[in-house]
């Protein structure tokens, strides 16, 4: 057998989106708990507007793929 058949690679598969339920906007604390930080932080971020939100009423919303978009920008290293 050659060396190439032999080491062949096997195929690239793209990843899977994953497909999340629930409701995709958070409030500050549910916004909080997807990020695994506190509260007072994600009022700080959104203070500084580090994360976009909307305002709903008193409520400050968060879209949770905004939140995913802040997560890929941060991310510091290589993710497979």
């Amino acid at each position: 057998m050659s060396l190439q058949k032999r080491f062949k690679k096997p195929p690239v598969i793209p990843p899977t989106p994953q497909i999340v339920s629930g409701p995709r906007m958070f409030r500050l604390r549910e916004a909080a708990l997807y990020l695994g930080t506190t509260e007072s932080a994600v009022r700080r971020m959104v203070r500084r507007r580090q994360i976009p939100y909307m305002i709903l009423g008193h409520r400050y919303l968060i879209d949770r793929l905004a939140l995913d978009r802040y997560i890929e920008q941060h991310t510091i290293g290589v993710v497979v």
